[in-house]
């Protein structure tokens, strides 16, 4: 058993072993796209794959994107290869945390050893938080991996005197999948200058041109923002820079301020990484207390330091809070846990430590399974939706009616996955105007009792030519409405 212990590609195998099986467990579960907002990046693979959209998306309630693209670029082009399902959309999610892990490792490896390297993938992997972003059809993995490749390579050009194009490539890449702060992340570990420059006046400073890494980024960044405003206008500025960018940071129009919960991230932190962010915890406190005698493994650690703490420090500040966005911490903090863990592993021996990590294998799997399949089922909506949309789909495509000219109403983006389609959603005005109209159209809704005008007394003169029910009670979870220009006899599918 020593000799796997020391041996990188023993860890890689393992790692990407426990990635396949979260990955797979997860994948068998049953679906929770309308969990979690992941609807939106549904809708926008979707306008790109089905409508060509690649520029600017907007998802299937007609809301124009609210990040920058790369995520949906990633996704897209699985998409294009395997269809549009699950698989193809969570695959970038899934991908990026295996990259994450062996990224981590070899960081490790060559700083501490490849026992803490895999000790620290091994903490990527199983923190409790990780079983939900390993298939979550969202921008957080993705966005963690790239800020990770950004601060390591900061940390290397601050070592090295120079070389900081791979920064600002990785830097511009983040600010592609969710903004500017993937800037302030990455370079956040480069605060450890001044802490270091107290102790060491001869601490190097981050030395080194930047004219070439800065083309690089602004090449990258304001090659898609230019043309994209073009394309879509202020609705895209307004979208990005003021709701999203000035909105979740300063709380401005979401009735919020900034530092309105400060020891959120904090518990956030300590709680979704659990057992490992302890481990973190103690790492921190070692750093401060005793630090490296050698300069080099001092300015290391101590940029770790700062990346983490620095990451939440600026979380906390903000009015938007969520744990998931702390995953871009989690690289760094996975690094400290595995030096701790490989120390407790050389004084207490490997195989007790061998013995935890199976028990630890075991109990999160059962874990993640029992949350992503009994609970999920039992207790969530959003999952039972989902699943319910999806038998909705699978009725509706039988039912003769053609699915392709369905306008909709207020349908959720799974019904219209399954039946291949990507209709933006249209208001009641528009509906009315079509209803009272003299061609046909087929009107797809889930709540006609929020449609007084369209569905009340004194409406145009519908007829209802599609009911699904999902447990057969007669309560209607979708309906579909013909106008007086539209044949076809009335349908009812359980």
């Amino acid at each position: 058993m020593g000799g796997a212990w020391n041996r990188p590609l023993v860890w890689r195998v393992l790692l990407a072993a426990l990635v396949l099986a979260l990955f797979a467990l997860r994948l068998a579960g049953p679906s929770n796209l309308e969990a979690d907002a992941q609807d939106r990046n549904v809708g926008y693979v979707m306008d790109v794959v089905w409508e060509g959209h690649w520029l600017v998306q907007q998802d299937i309630r007609g809301r124009i994107m609210s990040k920058p693209p790369l995520h949906t670029w990633i996704a897209a082009a699985f998409a294009e290869i395997g269809g549009i399902n699950r698989l193809t959309l969570a695959l970038p999610s899934a991908l990026a945390v295996l990259a994450m892990a062996l990224l981590v490792v070899e960081v490790g490896r060559r700083r501490y050893g490849i026992l803490a390297g895999g000790l620290a993938g091994f903490a990527v992997v199983m923190a409790p938080m990780m079983s939900k972003h390993i298939a979550l059809v969202r921008t957080d993995a993705l966005f963690a991996l790239v800020v990770a490749l950004g601060a390591f390579a900061a940390q290397r050009a601050w070592e090295r005197g120079g070389g900081w194009t791979p920064f600002w490539f990785w830097a511009g890449l983040a600010t592609l999948i969710k903004g500017p702060l993937g800037l302030v992340l990455a370079a956040m570990g480069l605060l450890a200058w001044f802490w270091e420059r107290r102790s060491d006046p001869a601490t190097p400073r981050p030395a080194g041109t930047h004219w070439a890494g800065v083309a690089v980024f602004l090449l990258l960044t304001l090659g898609w923002l230019v043309p994209a405003i073009v394309s879509a206008g202020q609705p895209l500025v307004d979208k990005l820079f003021f709701q999203e960018l000035v909105g979740q940071a300063a709380g401005v129009g979401k009735e919020g301020y900034p530092g309105r919960n400060l020891p959120r991230p904090t518990l956030y932190f300590i709680l979704r990484f659990l057992p490992f962010s302890l481990f973190v915890l103690y790492g921190l406190w070692r750093i401060l207390r005793r630090p490296a005698a050698e300069a080099a493994a001092r300015r290391f650690e101590r940029f770790l330091f700062c990346w983490i703490v620095g990451g939440i420090v600026l979380f906390s500040l903000a009015s938007h809070h969520r744990g998931d966005l702390l995953l871009p911490l989690w690289p760094a903090a996975a690094l400290l846990a595995g030096r701790e863990l490989a120390r407790l592993a050389e004084r207490h021996g490997r195989r007790p430590m061998a013995a935890v990590l199976a028990g630890l294998t075991l109990f999160f799997l059962a874990g993640a399974w029992w949350t992503y399949h009994v609970k999920a089922a039992r207790d969530s909506e959003e999952v039972r939706y989902t699943v319910a949309a999806e038998r909705a789909a699978r009725a509706l495509a039988g039912s003769g009616l053609e699915v392709k000219h369905l306008r909709h109403l207020d349908t959720p983006v799974t019904l219209q996955l399954g039946l291949g389609t990507f209709r933006t959603w249209i208001g009641e005005e528009e509906a009315l105007r079509l209803a009272n109209g003299t061609a046909p159209v087929l009107l797809a809704v889930e709540s006609p009792e929020d449609f007084p005008r369209l569905f009340g007394a004194g409406g145009p003169a519908l007829k209802e030519v599609f009911r699904w029910s999902p447990d057969g009670n007669g309560q209607a979870a979708l309906r579909v409405y013909a106008n007086a220009g539209q044949s076809g006899d009335a349908r009812r599918t359980q």
